[in-house]
């Protein structure tokens, strides 16, 4: 089990982008993704607006199969929040004081909900903020594999 994010799944999604071949070669080795309402809304709009609206709803086709196949998860964020915002106040200092977003906080807030220190990213924050659950470190797939 790994949780998503945006950067991941816009490389999985474009052809051109580096990394695109690992990115997809590593989610056929993931059993299970969960993926954040917040990641599918940043990856809309990066698909949207640097490819098209076709290749967003190609990607949102993709990701829809899995989850009716019991591959991939979109849960509910509402119960992580309050974990998401002590995150973001955690490491409001990181990259010299733009701190972590939402996005990236509720990643951090999902894997400890799923005990879970896989990542599907190639965010660099990863590297820095730490699992909240015990793990001592996060695994970024695909380089971590």
């Amino acid at each position: 089990m790994a949780i998503g994010d945006t950067n991941a799944l816009f490389r999985l999604f474009t052809a051109t982008s580096k990394g695109h071949a690992e990115h997809r070669a590593c989610l056929g080795r993931v059993g299970h993704l969960v993926v954040s309402p917040m990641v599918l809304a940043e990856l809309d709009y990066l698909l949207t607006e640097r490819i098209s609206a076709q290749a967003a709803s190609a990607a949102l086709e993709f990701i829809t199969r899995r989850i009716d196949g019991k591959r991939f998860e979109v849960p509910a964020v509402q119960p992580h929040l309050h974990t998401a915002r002590a995150v973001m106040d955690g490491y409001r200092n990181l990259d010299g004081g733009s701190g972590i977003g939402l996005t990236d906080a509720m990643n951090v807030a999902l894997a400890a909900h799923y005990r879970t220190a896989d990542m599907f990213t190639s965010d660099a924050h990863f590297r820095v903020v730490r699992p909240l659950d015990g793990h001592s470190a996060f695994r970024l797939l695909p380089e971590d594999q």
